[in-house]
């Protein structure tokens, strides 16, 4: 099986959508979606039309889910 790192926003927001302890997704400012996590903890997600993440976007957001402990960040996304 072959894994990759997500690069885009919209595969955040999947892989968001199918952790246990993420505690609330919501639409931010334009673009943007928000996520919350059960520990308290926040990220916001830019998910622009087909363009990939910036290296220090996401590195922030790779860290902020390894914080809250969510798992299957290597994932193959079909």
């Amino acid at each position: 099986m072959v894994t990759k790192q997500p690069k885009f926003g919209k595969d955040f927001v999947q892989i968001a959508r199918k952790a246990d302890n993420v505690a609330r997704i919501r639409e931010g400012k334009g673009s943007h979606v928000v996520v919350e996590f059960e520990d308290g903890t926040s990220v916001s997600i830019p998910v622009h039309a087909n363009r990939q993440l910036g290296k220090g976007i996401l590195h922030k957001i790779t860290k902020a889910f390894k914080a809250a402990g969510v798992s299957g960040l290597l994932l193959l996304l079909a």
